[in-house]
């Protein structure tokens, strides 16, 4: 899976659709053009909440923009809860233990202790290495959806 790929062709055809280009959609989102740009080069992939910004502008999933899912589904979404409370309800809600999401998934310690203090947010990368852990959508894992 090609998360760079996939994002950029998914958020070129979001663009074409809504008859936008990368300046017009950085002004609405108050984001910098040379970042969208940057995104349709496939040259960088978004933090989360860049992609939870573009997600909410088009009204779609997480799951759709990173290309695991094929469509466009009609939802409303949550707004995302502060991390480090998600991947305590995360833990709870999958009766996982933090031991097991680190030791045995290749997430280092230090970065799990990171997102549980609230000190820093996981890469998109390890959001979707989460949701893959959990066998639920990054959607679920950010808390934009209940299910």
């Amino acid at each position: 899976m090609d998360i760079l790929s996939n994002f950029a062709e998914n958020l070129n055809d979001l663009l074409l659709e809504h008859n936008l280009d990368a300046k017009k959609l950085s002004l609405t989102l108050g984001m910098g053009k040379a970042s969208i740009t940057r995104y349709i080069n496939k040259d960088r992939v978004p933090t989360i909440e860049y992609l939870v910004k573009i997600a909410d502008y088009f009204k779609c999933s997480t799951d759709y923009l990173l290309g695991l899912e094929d469509e466009i589904y009609s939802q409303t979404f949550l707004l995302c809860p502060p991390f480090a409370e998600r991947l305590t309800f995360l833990l709870k809600y999958f009766k996982y233990s933090a031991y097991k999401l680190y030791h045995n998934n290749g997430i280092s310690k230090s970065a799990y202790y990171k997102w549980k203090n609230g000190v820093s947010l996981p890469s998109l990368e390890n959001v979707i290495k989460l949701a893959q852990i959990f066998g639920c959508s990054v959607d679920f894992v950010i808390g934009r959806s209940n299910a």
